[in-house]
């Protein structure tokens, strides 16, 4: 299927592209595909594809055209994922139907609509995949110049300026730094959805997700079994616990009782931030308080104050 990048400016090259800005370019969009790939597949966009699905991500530049008054145009072509991972082992978890329908370009498109749209709060984007979407700033030279990323059509069509950089900036921010945690439970039946296992805690269920395929066929031994996880906490924008990363694992011991805890990040003065920008009340003590996972209780009307003070410098 073909795409189309294609670069328009403002300034005496309009859009023209110079080899070394060619190689930026693709590797910026290439690794927005990689990372977009892998988070529907495994539910962790920072995660190295194997050999296979290296070359399910291949995008081929057909033709480059245009002038220095109409821009640049670059046509990709790439093709279904249903012709290049259908038949693919993943061990225990399987592709889902709507990915096998997209394309690695396609990746692309919809990662930046989701981290542009609305509600872009609760879209399928993690901390790693909006880095990489901030990467892609650094295609543009110029605060005049516009990209548009479309398939022709059947795909909404994506305009970026560097101005939209500034929400994904905001949104990524929001997102709380990933932290250490030891989680004990029960190692539950595997949880199809994005790539995770479940794990049975006192406190509730806890996703798991696992980065290497080695591991996975470890983990199989204590299905259903008491397990204890060291591993590193990924939180939702609003502070709520998305998944553990795991990173060491073996057999429960009382002690481990003790340590394990299911982690929530306290919400920070960057997610108060996005949380006003998006609410349509804009800076209003109530829409504060709709945060989800905000204690409402610790926070009064001054303490608000100054933190509008603070997000406002």
């Amino acid at each position: 299927m073909n795409y189309d990048i294609k670069i328009l400016g403002e300034d005496e090259d309009s859009g023209l592209i110079e080899f070394d800005r060619l190689a930026k370019l693709t590797q910026s969009t290439k690794d927005i595909a990689c990372k977009a790939l892998m988070l529907d597949l495994r539910g962790y966009s920072d995660i190295t594809p194997d050999k296979h699905l290296k070359k399910a991500l291949n995008m081929y530049l057909q033709e480059v055209s245009g002038n220095e008054q109409e821009g640049t145009t670059l046509t990709i072509d790439c093709k279904d994922f249903s012709e290049t991972i259908r038949g693919l082992q993943f061990d225990l978890f399987k592709p889902k139907e709507s990915i096998l329908k997209l394309t690695p370009m396609a990746l692309v498109i919809r990662s930046f609509q989701h981290a542009l749209e609305v509600d872009s709060m609760v879209s399928d984007l993690d901390k790693p995949l909006l880095r990489s979407l901030m990467n892609f700033k650094r295609n543009f030279i110029s605060g005049n110049e516009i990209f548009y990323l479309s398939n022709r059509g059947s795909i909404a069509e994506v305009k970026l300026t560097k101005d939209d950089f500034q929400k994904i900036e905001i949104l990524e921010e929001s997102i709380p730094e990933p932290q250490n945690v030891i989680v004990n439970g029960q190692l539950d039946e595997i949880k199809i959805s994005k790539g995770r296992l479940g794990l049975m805690t006192e406190e509730g269920m806890v996703n798991l997700v696992v980065k290497d395929n080695a591991s996975i066929q470890e983990l199989l031994r204590f299905m259903g079994k008491e397990i204890t996880i060291k591993g590193k906490s990924h939180f939702k924008p609003n502070g709520a616990l998305s998944f553990v990363e795991i990173v060491e694992f073996g057999e429960a011991n009382e002690n481990d009782k003790y340590f394990s805890t299911i982690p929530n990040a306290a919400i920070s003065n960057q997610q108060v931030l996005f949380h006003l920008k998006e609410s349509k009340r804009g800076n209003s003590f109530d829409a504060l308080k709709d945060l989800s996972g905000l204690m409402t209780e610790d926070i009064d009307e001054n303490k608000f104050q100054e933190m509008l003070k603070d997000i406002h410098r």
